[in-house]
């Protein structure tokens, strides 16, 4: 079987080669931020962990409420889409009714 270059799922080798890069990157911050803190929040406190940590969880919190509102966002649309296709079928019935009267001579 001759399997053409362009057609093997060229976006599935980008999201690969974009996930390499961003472990690389988080990999290379994560050695670079050894550093100990504390983290003090509501009340509560935490052991010394590596400054990076409270940045990674504060980035996926971010992304995942980034996520949950597209997820919101795009409910909706689909919704819309399907309320506006209703919409369009029948108006496109009324449209073939109106064109299938009879003409009438006024004589």
């Amino acid at each position: 079987m001759i399997k053409n270059i362009y057609g093997l799922n060229s976006v599935n080798w980008i999201n690969v080669l974009l996930v390499i890069v961003l472990t690389s990157f988080a990999t290379m911050f994560a050695m670079a931020n050894q550093l100990t803190v504390r983290v003090h929040f509501l009340g509560v406190s935490s052991a010394d962990i590596p400054v990076y940590v409270p940045i990674f969880i504060s980035f996926f919190l971010g992304f995942a409420g980034g996520v949950l509102a597209l997820s919101f966002s795009r409910r909706k649309h689909k919704q819309e889409i399907s309320w506006l296709k209703n919409e369009h079928e029948r108006l496109q019935q009324e449209v073939d009714n109106l064109r299938n009267i009879p003409l009438q001579d006024d004589v």
